[in-house]
């Protein structure tokens, strides 16, 4: 609790200090109210934006008492923040001074002309931020474009602020929003040319490739030089680049580590053919190289010792983390109860269907194993079975509410059985999960 504490106050504190140094250290000409509110939220707005590098830049102190899917959706909520304020700040200033030119006439000095190119290219950013998927544009075409444009964005902010800015003329808040300016530079430079040189040093080499089902394929991966792993929790994820000498396609992807912990010489990861790269899994090889950023995230039992009684629910290709949970279960001989649902289109695409039948015979977890289907063939005997509220209460009988849940699987899925799971009595702080929407 405290490193979450700490890493919000340090936030917040970041954030507001050029406003509390401006509204403190004022010159002595004041401006009307709507100028000054004017002035105090572009302050805001900037160092928002700056700090909007920091916290999207993978940074393992901050993203660690969070997960990185919450500081994702942390940072798409400051993006609206950040483009709300900025847009008042012209609003207001027409208003303090009774000039609506200052909105509508493009016949401006430079600085305000500066100003006018950041707010419309941060306009532009959130559009194409917002319906990227009905434009149909690719997830790594749309990464590019958003970094550069925000950069951009940032940089104009920052001319426009410096220029402008009378607050700004004072040493102490022209030295603070220098600081800021620069962590969010810094934090850029970090993520899109440091990461990546660090990543290219600790290659992997792809060892094996392994069908898991028609559509589903597990990647061994192993330091080229023959080293260690780095550590990471069961469950954990990474941002992996594959670079495969039958396809031009590099792009990095988010995708679960499926191996247990207990094996530091290698880390598997399981991934399904379901878009314009994951369907070219199938043409990697042995002897392929790739690099991994991570590891990531906080959907791990292992982070909640004192849990004793879990309930894994799987839709399709979510069944990566809790396949990774279950691995280190075994391996480490931990005591634990486990009942696991798997929901899957067909038997066809069950993943480690004979190794889940093992885990279950051995008894270490103590997982008790129902597959659901709901496109079964005629000789499936349980028949077309659903995740809703109503299989869920069946399946899981007794005491709901004092067991502890990980739900991992397509978003729809997901949606479903956390409002089913809510409407059961179920805690929502007793409810895991990781998603990501990208």
């Amino acid at each position: 609790m405290w490193a979450v504490i700490s890493r919000v106050v340090i936030y917040v504190l970041i954030v507001v200090a050029p406003v509390v140094m401006s509204a403190f250290l004022k010159p002595t000409d004041l401006d009307p109210f709507p100028v000054e509110l004017a002035t105090r939220l572009a302050l805001l707005g900037f160092s928002i934006l700056a700090m909007q590098f920091v916290i999207s830049a993978r940074i393992k102190w901050v993203e660690r008492p969070f997960g990185l899917d919450q500081i994702f959706r942390f940072h798409k909520a400051m993006a609206v923040v950040a483009a709300s304020v900025l847009l008042l700040h012209p609003v207001l200033l027409a208003a303090g001074h009774g000039n609506l030119d200052l909105i509508t006439s493009i016949l401006q000095p430079a600085p305000i002309i500066v100003g006018k190119l950041a707010l419309l290219s941060l306009f532009v950013l959130a559009i194409v931020s917002i319906y990227r998927k009905t434009l149909n544009m690719e997830y790594e075409k749309w990464l590019v474009l958003h970094n550069a444009v925000a950069l951009v964005v940032l940089v104009l902010v920052g001319i426009h602020a410096f220029i402008l800015g009378a607050d700004v003329e004072l040493p102490a808040t022209h030295y603070v929003m220098a600081a800021v300016l620069l962590f969010g530079v810094i934090a850029y430079i970090k993520h899109t040319l440091y990461d990546p040189l660090t990543s290219k040093k600790n290659a992997y080499q792809v060892v094996s490739v392994k069908r898991e089902t028609h559509d589903v394929c597990t990647l061994e991966l192993a330091p080229a030089d023959g080293g260690s792993i780095p550590e990471y929790l069961p469950g954990q994820f990474g941002f992996l680049t594959l670079h495969r000498k039958c396809s031009k396609e590099v792009e990095e992807h988010p995708f679960t580590i499926s191996s247990s912990p207990t094996e530091n010489a290698y880390f598997t990861t399981t991934i399904k053919s379901s878009g314009n790269f994951t369907s070219t899994i199938v043409v990697t090889k042995p002897g392929d190289t790739a690099e991994l950023q991570g590891p990531f995230g906080r959907f791990s039992y292992v982070l909640h010792p004192d849990e004793h009684d879990l309930v894994f629910i799987s839709g399709g290709i979510g069944i990566t983390p809790l396949m990774s949970m279950l691995r280190h279960m075994r391996d480490t001989n931990a005591d634990i109860n486990v009942r696991m649902l798997c929901f899957n289109r067909t038997e066809d695409d069950i993943a480690f269907r004979d190794e889940l039948a093992e885990i279950e015979s051995g008894g270490v977890p103590k997982l008790n194993l129902t597959h659901l289907l709901s496109t079964p063939s005629s000789t499936w005997q349980r028949g077309h079975e659903y995740a809703n509220r109503e299989m869920i209460e069946k399946l899981l009988g007794d005491d709901i509410e004092s067991k502890v849940y990980y739900v991992c699987g397509p978003p729809a899925m997901m949606r479903i059985v956390f409002d089913a799971l809510l409407d059961l009595g179920v805690p929502e702080s007793r409810i895991r999960y990781e998603s990501f929407s990208l």
